[in-house]
Order: C-alpha cells, then sequence, then structure tokens
C-alpha cells in the first residue's frame, strides 16, 4: 500500500465530506460532516452523531474503525 494511500485512510474526516464511520464492521454513523473540530466530529445523516476525536485515532490506528468517504457530488 502506497503511502499517500495510507495517509488518507487514518485522516479524519473534514467539513462538508460525505463519510459513512464503521467500527468493527458495524455501521456508526452516515452522513455529511457538518461540524469538526479539536474534540469532536459531528456527522449528519439519519440524525446527529457526535464522534469523539481521540476514540476515531485510536480506532484508526488498531483497525477497529474504517472512515469511507464518499463523493456526494457537491462542493463546499
Amino acid at each position: 500500500m502506497s503511502l499517500l494511500r495510507r495517509l488518507e485512510r487514518h485522516r479524519l474526516p473534514r467539513l462538508g465530506e460525505y463519510v459513512t464511520v464503521l467500527e468493527y464492521g458495524k455501521l456508526l454513523a452516515k452522513g455529511s460532516v457538518i461540524g469538526a473540530d479539536s474534540q469532536y466530529i459531528t456527522i449528519a445523516g439519519k440524525g446527529i452523531v457526535d464522534l469523539d476525536t481521540d476514540a476515531l485515532r485510536r480506532g484508526l490506528n488498531d483497525g477497529t474503525v474504517e472512515i469511507i468517504r464518499e463523493d456526494d457530488g457537491l462542493s463546499f
């Protein structure tokens, strides 16, 4: 796997991205990122979910969390 691909896989979602967040292969959140700061990432889909950035980083590093970025056709 190339370095760029590994870096992208471990990058936290940014404001305006449409993402699916899986933890242990189960859906944790799916929707648009409407808020992102050093403590929380807020995702709005069928509801609003606040995710702790420290927990996301730990999950990305140990492989229990996966972030799938999707192109929703919108530009922010």
